[in-house]
């Protein structure tokens, strides 16, 4: 189901940016002969005047086929020094028309994002999260660098403010960290009711882009769901219960569970697990068999987190929002396509369609499976993303890509003489050589995640 789901948002994308340019073509004046939903062999066609309108066998994007699309190779077998076309078709068009025809696909693209980014403000939605207390990763996963512990933070404070922006709950706290990459931030924290102020550097972690300093949320042992048919519901455990020592091990929070729980199964301890239990102000002891130990992450147990709500906005108010969130993310996007160069592993951080597919569909069966507004609002914020991505990415301008015909359809604009056919043919390769590394890149780094998992 994840993959359906992958290739239909995929579908939506392409055919959006295809449908910007057939609109553009069509109010320009460039005949479009064939319009495709999918791709590959054609199960349904019908022609509407000069259009055939087509359904395709592979469901995945479309494409939009002008008049004139053999005018170049004509010009080139002939030697010709420029494009010529019969009236109608695309080089026939005048460089501006062509650079509005070329930008429309783009601009589709990046006016969804605005759409789906307001429609998510219309909406609404909650998301979980835990308080704003910190845990020094290192003290959890050893393996890990904490830049918060070398500047000094301790597990158990509270982050209150980061640049001077206040912060409520740990989602604040991650999301200013992820977009400050090799910064310096300035993180204040109350410690048993004292006030410090350190100076952390985010460091970029290679494989997302995302800066971090080594810190993970701590999350109060205070149970908030039982799943039922759980191991959590033989032992005895009720709602509100609060674990505060396994074995005689002292538990703060879930970290705390997680270690003395894997602790005790490397141990390989016969003996029965003792969970104690604070339960209305009195300790009780739970008793269960080692045999636990052998599925200790589905216990079954949810404990305390926070339901952040953000509530519905009026159609102005979103679409101020969808334009924010949009340009937001290209700015994102642009930083991200800086940091390559700046240390980022691209096979890691390089995603190709088989790992966006796998994704997307994960993100929107995860989201479906806990409700529809969650799953509608996952669905929205992936493509949107994915979206920005593609307008970005066809604007580049590289040869075969729609920034390649706006830049030389502007450089005709500008010296009002067209690029010769032969040096518009040389440059391709060039565009064509860097798109295959990238997508080299892409597919290798999407070999390594499907092994990885």
């Amino acid at each position: 189901m994840s993959i359906i789901y992958g290739l239909l948002g995929l579908s939506l994308l392409v055919f959006i940016h295809e449908l910007g340019h057939f609109i553009a073509a069509r109010a320009l004046g460039v005949e479009v002969e064939t319009f495709s939903i999918g791709m590959g062999p054609v199960l349904l066609r019908k022609k509407i005047k000069t259009t055939e309108y087509r359904l395709s066998l592979i469901p995945i994007g479309g494409y939009c086929g002008m008049k004139g699309q053999k005018d170049f190779q004509f010009a080139l077998d002939n030697k010709l020094d420029e494009i010529r076309g019969e009236k109608g078709s695309f080089y026939a068009s005048n460089p501006l028309r062509r650079i509005i025809i070329a930008l429309s696909g783009p601009l589709a693209n990046f006016v969804f994002a605005i759409f789906a980014f307001a429609l998510i403000s219309l909406i609404g939605y909650s998301f979980y999260t835990s308080s704003n207390k910190i845990i020094i990763a290192n003290e959890v996963y050893p393996e890990l660098h904490s830049t918060a512990a070398e500047a000094g933070l301790k597990t158990g404070d509270r982050i209150l403010a980061i640049n001077n922006k206040n912060i409520h709950y740990f989602s604040d706290i991650s999301d200013i960290i992820a977009i400050s990459a090799n910064k310096v931030l300035d993180i204040t924290v109350d410690r048993e009711g004292e006030l410090f102020h350190f100076q952390v550097l985010a460091e970029l972690d290679t494989s997302s882009g995302a800066g971090k300093i080594g810190i993970v949320n701590w999350v109060n042992l205070l149970i908030t769901s039982i799943q039922s048919g759980s191991h959590a519901e033989s032992i005895g455990f009720k709602i509100d219960d609060i674990i505060t020592a396994v074995n005689g091990i002292e538990t703060k929070n879930t970290s705390d569970l997680e270690k003395v729980l894997n602790s005790l199964k490397v141990a390989e301890l016969d003996e029965p697990i003792q969970f104690t239990v604070m339960r209305e102000n009195k300790n009780i002891v739970l008793e269960t068999d080692s045999s636990l130990l052998n599925d200790i992450q589905n216990l079954g147990l949810q404990f305390e987190f926070f339901k952040v709500h953000t509530p519905k906005k009026n159609i102005f108010t979103a679409f101020s929002s969808g334009v924010k969130e949009t340009f937001k993310m290209i700015a994102l996007t642009f930083k991200g396509i800086g940091l390559l160069f700046k240390g980022l592993d691209p096979k890691e951080a390089v995603s190709g369609p088989l790992r966006i597919t796998l994704m997307f569909g994960d993100t929107v069966k995860d989201g479906f499976a806990a409700s529809f507004s969650i799953g509608l609002i996952s669905a929205l914020s992936f493509l949107a993303l994915i979206s920005i991505s593609l307008c970005i990415m066809n604007l580049l301008p590289i040869p075969i890509l729609d920034g390649g015909l706006i830049l030389f359809a502007t450089i005709e604009l500008i010296s009002s003489k067209q690029v010769s056919p032969k040096i518009l043919y040389y440059v391709q390769f060039v565009g064509l050589f860097l798109i295959l590394i990238l997508f080299a890149f892409a597919l290798f780094g999407d070999i390594n995640f499907i092994f990885k998992n």
